[in-house]
Order: C-alpha cells, then structure tokens, then sequence
C-alpha cells in the first residue's frame, strides 16, 4: 500500500512540456493497451478512480465515509494515490457561489411553474452551500482531489486481480461513491502513478473540505524498535512499517507487558499458520532458545534434523536399548512417590488413584527406598508392588507390568538409554512427531510429554519455547487441556513462550484455559460466525467483535490480525514474509504445501 500527499503548484508551459519529456523517456514501451486495463509482459495493471457526489460541505458526503481500510483489504498486491492540491479560496467561493446561484434559479423556477416546494435534501444541499461558501469565505483550508487505485498482479493471476477490482467497486458503491474503470485511457493511470508522472489525470476531481481530506489519509505511525529477544513478523499493512513480537513484550515494548506468554495462531487451513510458527521457531532457535515443538503431522522431522535437532517419535524408538525417558527418578521419597502417583494416573485414570491404592503405592516406594535409595525401573516398583500384603497392589501392577522389561510394550520405559531427559543443553530443537500416534498408545505418549514438560518447567525452570501445531487434536485430551492450562499460567515466570496453532477457535473455548484469557493472538482468515465467537471470548464488546470478525474473513492468505495481549492496544493487519531463501530450504525439506 502506498499514499501519496502533495501539493504542487500550477506548471508552466516550459515545466510541462519537461515533465512530458520525462515521462516519455521512463514509461514502458512493451505496454499493450486493454479496454479498461495495461498489460507489461509479466503482469497486468487495472486502474482505478473514484468520484463522489454531493456538496462540499454536506454532512452525507461520500467523501466523509471514506478511510484508508477501504483500501487495505485487496486480495492482490495494490497501491493506492491521493493527490491534493489546495485552492484558492476566493476562486472555489466564486465557483461554489455561482453553482448555489443556478442551483437556486432552478428550485425557484419549479416553485413557479409547477408549485412545487424543495425537498428535504434539496434544502440540506442548499444550507451546505451556504455553510461551505462562508467557511471559504473565512479562509478554511479546501483542495481538489484526485484519487487512484491501481491493483497489479501476474499474467496468471490476472482473473484474480480482476475479481478483486469488481469487490473494490462495490465496496465503494456501499459508501456512496462511484469507481471509474478508466474506460480507453488505461494510460493516464500509467502517467500517474510513475514517478514524475501527473499527479491530477484531469477525470472530473471534486472538491474537498478539510475536514473530508484527512479522512483518505493513513493515520500517523510511529516506529516500533525491536526489543531484545523479539523477532521479526512482516510488515504493518496500513503503515509499512516492521512488526516485531516479544513473549515478553508483545508488539509494543513501550506498552504494558502482557500478562501471559502465550500466543494464539488462528485461522482457517491455508491461512498461514504453520509458516508462521516455523518462522518464529527458526528465529528463536538461532537467538539460542531452547525449542520444544510438538509436530501431530510429523511434517517438521527434515527440518529439525537439518539444523541439528532431535525428532522424538510417537511410540517405542527403533533402537533397542533406548526408550523414551525414565520417569521414575527423584532424590527423595517425597518426589518419588509424586512421580509414582502420576505415571500411574496417566496410564490408568484419575478414578484408579482411590486411597487404598494410593496406601499401596506409598508402602512400595517406602520399602524400595529403604533398601536402595534412588531412581528405579518400572520392573523395580513392580516387585515391590508384590511384596505388599494388599488386595489393591494389584491394581497398579497390572497397570504397570505390559511396560515393564519384558512386557507388551517394552521400551517405553525400561531400557538403559533415554531419548527425553529434563537436563537438556539450552539451544537445541526437540520435535515430537506425534504422526505415528496410535488409539492403544495415545496415552501413554502424553503421558511421556506431559512428565517431560513438567519436569523440564516446573520443576527444572528451564527457559524454553513450546511451540504446539495443530493443537485442536491436544485441546480434545483431558490430560493434555490441563497440561497446556498449566503451562500457560506458569510461563512468564518460568521464562517459557507457549505457541498454539489451530483452526477451530472452538476448542478454546470449550476448553476454558489460560490459553484462551489475555492470550496475544495473530488471527488469520477464518468464517465470521466463527471469528466472532472467538473475539467475544475474549470479552470484546458486541459490535467491535462483529466489525473484526467481518474483517478477518476477508484477509488474504498469510496477512494476519495482530491483536495484543488483554485488549492492549488496537488490532492491525500484518503482512507476514518469510525471506525466500528459508522458502527455498523449507520445500527442499519437504516442510512446504
């Protein structure tokens, strides 16, 4: 998006005749002149002008509802001119004098002739006059105008560019005001937007009051300098200036931080999310974060192994003498019957956990630590579980035994060498492919990430980044809702950045967590029914929900709603870039759509 604001003088013969010259010898040759269009040889230019009707003055004028936004919402590559020029305001007093003079002899002469009495708008049109004759009078700023569109996309794209034109044209219909397609001189949009080119085409330009000019301005902007640890988004639509994001600090380091950091990736497939998260990743990973990614399509493993990082998979790894983690290592008996307790919670349920069984777990981790202190295996606690004199020991040791040494699913546990371990190198990537999850050990497997990040955050405070794709299949899990819920209200003091991507906005709010409360959130295009439930949760007033809704729905693909933390601040458009040496990498990874 580009705005163009000037003021020139009045040129002279000589300056004109320079200015022609100049745009002859910088002007294309190889244009081909459509009906209503220019076609270069690898794209298409479809201008663009627009009129307005009424008075100057009037407090309906067309130009009085139009904003910048109207603009900003073109699905193709498009820039958009506003050339004003101030005039005399004794000249447009006499011109406006003379038109309210005639328009006056005409209401008279009706009256006259056929008895017929000025309308209501024919007296409101009058009193503009009159009002905007006296401000003209008194020295108030007025200019002429001249407004251009020009929307530009490849040869390819050229039916897509075209349909963008038709959505603009009513959209500035619905505000009263008549688009011009240029109709046979395509070319004079061409002299207008080069540089040196004619800033008025000479296509009927009104006349415009002050207060109706800064109205087609963009609103003023100011730079937003990088904090440390913040890392680079795209570009701010409407101001062209770069956006950047801080966990800590959001996208205004001069504003209030957020209370939470956490951030929501929303949109509908297509949308950009995924390129969007790997972005923020990759920019992490080489600042030196510690990154966490949990991958349910396992479309991250190249990448991450590209750079250096670990994929975990979703099941016993192929080495034999490797398994996942072991999870029962603690220093005390305390913790370790805390880790006892868990694991047996999350292959079982919440229900198993009954206070005899809980009596049968701590008389086991007793004995155990009695005789040898420190970690053990799951066969271990097994044994041990048998020498208590109990009916409901039982009830863990059948839980337990298909996962000890030996049993069905061996290798989750009980090998001598672990993937996952909570003292990690910091700088590193851990990607959990979760592709290979199956029904029979879906539990387990959260299970095994759920004592990980408790481990590696609450209870190791390791700074890191967890970065969750898809995260509607994890939002449907009890044990992963209550996971992510802790996550999010421990990390900002852990020094932890939380990062959901999905397209079901539903699944937070059916699942009200602190993921879903004062959540920095980058929404892409999603249907407005949907957007606006969304917003609402948040806590957004009515009628502000639904004009972001109607927003959203119309974002291109990979232009995103920032909308900052807890309401602080107003939400804008962010065009996100990705630089084209990472797109080139990501496809050779396979890591592209």
């Amino acid at each position: 998006m580009k705005n163009i604001f000037q003021k020139t003088p009045q040129l002279t013969n000589e300056e004109h005749q320079r200015r022609e010259s100049y745009i002859t010898a910088v002007a294309p040759e190889a244009v081909e002149l459509g009906e209503d269009y220019l076609v270069f040889p690898k794209g298409v230019l479809f201008p663009l002008s627009v009129r307005g009707g009424g008075a100057p003055g009037m407090p309906d004028r067309p130009w009085a509802r139009l904003s910048s936004q109207v603009f900003q919402q073109i699905t193709v590559p498009s820039m958009y001119s506003v050339s004003l020029r101030r005039e005399s305001p004794d000249t447009l007093s006499r011109s406006l004098r003379s038109r309210r003079t005639f328009f006056e002899g005409v209401l008279q002469a009706a009256a006259q002739k056929t008895g017929r009495r000025p309308s209501q708008a024919e007296r409101i049109m009058d009193q503009a006059m009159d009002s905007a004759e006296s401000a003209l009078t008194l020295g108030e700023p007025a200019y002429h105008a001249a407004l251009m569109v020009g929307l530009f996309a490849g040869r390819e794209r050229t039916a897509e560019a075209e349909s963008a034109r038709r959505a603009l044209e009513a959209n500035l219909r619905a505000k009263g005001l008549l688009p011009q397609r240029l109709v046979y001189i395509a070319r004079r949009s061409l002299d207008h937007f080069q540089p040196g080119g004619v800033l008025f085409p000479g296509l009927d330009e009104p006349t415009l009051m002050l207060e109706e000019a800064l109205s087609l301005l963009p609103p003023p902007t100011r730079r937003v300098m990088p904090t440390q640890g913040a890392v680079w988004i795209g570009v701010h639509n409407r101001s062209g200036r770069d956006v950047y994001f801080s966990f800590k600090h959001g996208f205004d380091p001069s504003a209030p931080s957020p209370p939470h950091a956490t951030t929501l990736l929303l949109g509908e497939p297509g949308a950009g999310k995924t390129s969007l998260m790997r972005s923020i990743l990759l920019q992490r990973l080489l600042q030196g974060r510690t990154v966490v990614s949990i991958d349910p399509e396992g479309e991250n493993n190249r990448l991450c192994e590209a750079v250096g990082g670990k994929v975990i998979p979703a099941g016993i790894p192929d080495d034999p003498d490797t398994c996942l983690l072991h999870p029962l290592q603690a220093d005390e008996p305390a913790e370790m019957l805390l880790a006892v307790r868990f694991l047996a919670a999350s292959l079982g349920s919440e229900s198993t956990l009954t206070p005899e069984v809980q009596a049968a777990l701590h008389e086991a981790v007793k004995r155990r630590w009695e005789r040898r202190p420190g970690s053990f295996s799951i066969s271990g606690l097994v044994e041990t579980l048998g020498t208590v004199n109990v009916p409901q020991a039982s009830i863990p040791m059948s839980l337990l035994r298909p996962y000890m040494r030996g049993g069905l699913f061996d290798g989750f546990f009980d090998r001598p060498k672990a993937l996952l371990s909570p003292d990690f190198p910091p700088g590193e990537w851990w990607n959990f492919d979760l592709s290979t999850l199956r029904e029979e050990n879906r539990d387990v497997v959260h299970a095994v990430l759920a004592w990980f990040l408790y481990h590696a955050i609450t209870v190791g405070r390791k700074p890191m980044d967890i970065f969750v794709d898809e995260g509607w299949r994890l939002l449907r899990s009890g044990p992963f809702t209550d996971l992510l819920d802790e996550l999010g209200r421990r990390a900002r003091k852990r020094d932890v950045g939380v990062t959901l991507t999905t397209h079901l906005p539903a699944d937070l709010m059916a699942n009200p967590t602190s993921l879903s409360m004062a959540s920095t959130a980058m929404i892409g295009r999603m249907g407005p029914d949907e957007a606006f439930a969304f917003f609402r949760s948040l806590g957004v007033p009515e009628s502000e929900a639904k004009t972001n809704a109607e927003r959203v729905s119309r974002l291109p693909p990979h232009v995103f709603l920032a909308a900052p933390s807890g309401g602080r601040g107003a939400l804008f458009p962010v065009s996100v870039t990705i630089p084209p040496m990472w797109l080139e990498f990501w496809e050779k990874m396979g890591a592209t759509n």
